[in-house]
């Protein structure tokens, strides 16, 4: 059986996709509401109020936002290599890996 080719655009898209519920989710811990929004670079910024270190993913996070629009929408959208589908999955991984290190460990929160 041939190996199919990867679906770099649906990989890209995913990878949007887990940023930008990392980033809401981690506003949401901090009971900061968030209007609708695709743009990780937005939302990255939002994010430094309360870790300013965040600043550090905005340049790399900015090219997410284009994998949301352009994979959403009947229209033409640009090829996405497999080198930046794999470079999208690590900008989403160290956002997500970042932020989950910078909460608090769950299990050691009061109960309410």
């Amino acid at each position: 059986m041939k190996e199919a080719e990867p679906v770099c655009w649906a990989a890209a898209f995913h990878s949007q996709q887990a940023a930008e519920k990392t980033l809401k989710a981690f506003l949401a811990y901090h009971e900061f509401h968030v209007e609708k929004t695709h743009d990780v670079e937005f939302l990255l910024g939002l994010c430094k109020r309360f870790l300013p270190e965040m600043e550090r993913f905005i340049e790399k996070g900015s090219v997410l936002t284009d994998y949301a629009v352009d994979s959403r929408y009947p229209a033409p959208r640009a090829e996405v290599t497999q080198q930046q589908a794999k470079e999208a999955i690590e900008i989403a991984r160290s956002i997500y890996e970042f932020i989950l290190k910078s909460l608090p460990d769950l299990e050691k929160l009061p109960q309410n």
